[in-house]
């Protein structure tokens, strides 16, 4: 039998996903853990032009085995470039590398020895994975991502895997009577053992405790850039069994609970359809992003603000767009048209502003915008001269200052919960990113933004 591929076609038998998406479980509640770890770990951005390297960890920080499912995603549409499940052990480090392949688009490499299902570095054709030896006796491991979920857009080529996110989501604990170190054993439960029967067999619900971190570097400019990562916890439903071989369409970030809490108030979608991501969205809902701009001529310095809706294709892939995004994306087009309107306000140092209206290129005697972001990842470069974070398409903005802090401002609101509360904003991640120049050397950092949420009672809510 023939089977097209489409994610990793190393053919693993998949069992079902036991008690995915079903109802009548005791509900957690969704929240942003600030200690950094999680259930879910969400990595805003990862970029492979021009020569850069993108860098991630996962972390077990549990006494506990971990199953857990790793998923890259384009910047365009957030279209699933590569997966695989990955098992932890009791405090263990995971560590990838994302880099170019010769025939540009994005590949995954690692020396560890996690076991991952399918293994890394292993046929896929036409994108099939190498293994090499190294002089230290380790194996690098190689596995190029595909473009098969996105290979009827008008937009497919390869190149538009360099750019994107990523996202871990913990599938349960693995009982301590299985060693996850026994890779070989763990693909044939897969593939003729008890996971392809029963894919709950030894493991139980998530628990947390992973965390991740990620950086951004160039080394022929020789200049990194770290990268948040953020963490949820509560996110599964409580008695579900989340396991999921390789190739099923699961677990997703909408497989969760339908309630989220925000600042101590809880929001709660269970009535409603993507309650699951309405809840994710309300979770990471900001009306406001604030950061700072640095483009001092003296320094050459550049700043890249980095916008990523992770949650954006689960609304905007239909035939209307689900709210609190407005429009849907279009595949036939080359250009992306799910944009969304958002105003930007500038600021010096000294606290002077301006604000105006139109594109997000304004003349040089203007500075704030209302302006258009479109893709699940985008990249605002406030400096003409180029982009911080080396992104070939980027959204141009005007700065008419040196140096300062700009404010972007989103008027889109989720729909009204099942209690009426309404949450004002979009959901997003991201972070500022400033590359200074300093003769042969250069350095780069990142700040955090600044965000604001809000909400409000609706009449009669």
């Amino acid at each position: 039998m023939s089977i097209k591929p489409k994610l990793l076609t190393l053919a693993v038998a998949s069992a079902v996903l036991g008690g995915l998406g079903s109802t009548g479980y005791a509900q957690a509640q969704q929240v942003v853990n600030s200690e950094g770890t999680g259930q879910v770990l969400l990595f805003p951005f990862y970029n492979l032009e021009n020569n850069s390297n993108t860098f991630m960890h996962i972390s077990n920080n549990t006494g506990e085995n971990k199953a857990i499912k790793v998923r890259f995603m384009e910047h365009k549409n957030s279209q699933v470039v590569l997966e695989f499940n990955a098992y932890l052990g009791p405090y263990d480090v995971f560590p990838v590398a994302l880099d170019a392949t010769n025939v540009s688009g994005a590949s995954v490499l690692t020396t560890d020895e996690t076991c991952t299902v399918p293994e890394l570095g292993t046929a896929n054709p036409p994108y099939d994975g190498t293994q090499t030896e190294l002089a230290d006796g380790s194996t690098l491991r190689s596995q190029p991502f595909v473009p098969y979920l996105y290979d009827t857009d008008a937009e497919s080529t390869i190149v538009r895997t360099l750019l994107g996110h990523a996202e871990v989501i913990e599938m349960g604990v693995v009982s301590g009577d299985i060693d996850v170190s026994k890779c070989s054993e763990l693909r044939t439960s897969w593939s003729s053992g008890s996971w392809a029967s029963n894919s709950a067999t030894g493991v139980t619900s998530p628990t947390g405790g992973l965390s991740g971190s990620s950086f951004f570097i160039n080394p022929s400019l020789a200049y990194s850039m770290s990268i948040d990562v953020t963490a949820i916890d509560g996110w599964a439903k409580s008695g579900v069994n989340y396991h999921a071989g390789p190739g099923v369409n699961g677990p997703l970030l909408s497989s969760g609970t339908t309630k989220a809490t925000v600042n101590g108030t809880t929001f709660d979608y269970t009535a409603q359809t993507n309650g699951s991501i309405l809840a994710m969205s309300a979770l990471l809902a900001s009306t406001s992003i604030m950061n700072e701009v640095q483009i001092e001529s003296g320094l050459a310095a550049e700043t890249d603000w980095v916008v990523t809706f992770p949650t954006k294709k689960y609304l905007t892939n239909g035939t209307t767009a689900g709210a609190p995004f407005t429009k849907v994306y279009d595949s036939t087009v080359v250009d992306n048209v799910a944009c969304e309107t958002l105003t930007l306000s500038q600021f010096d140092r000294e606290s002077e502003s301006s604000t105006g209206s139109g594109s997000f290129v304004p003349a040089s005697s203007s500075s704030g915008v209302a302006g258009n972001l479109c893709d699940s990842v985008s990249v605002l470069s406030f400096a003409s001269a180029g982009s911080a974070l080396l992104v070939n398409d980027t959204t141009s903005v005007g700065f008419p200052f040196q140096n300062g802090a700009a404010r972007l401002v989103a008027d889109q609101k989720l729909p009204a919960d099942d209690n009426g509360l309404v949450v004002n904003g979009l959901p997003v991640l991201g972070f500022a990113g400033t590359r200074i120049v300093n003769g042969p050397m250069s350095y780069g950092y990142t700040s955090k933004n600044v965000t604001h949420a809000s909400h409000t009672v609706t009449s009669g809510g």
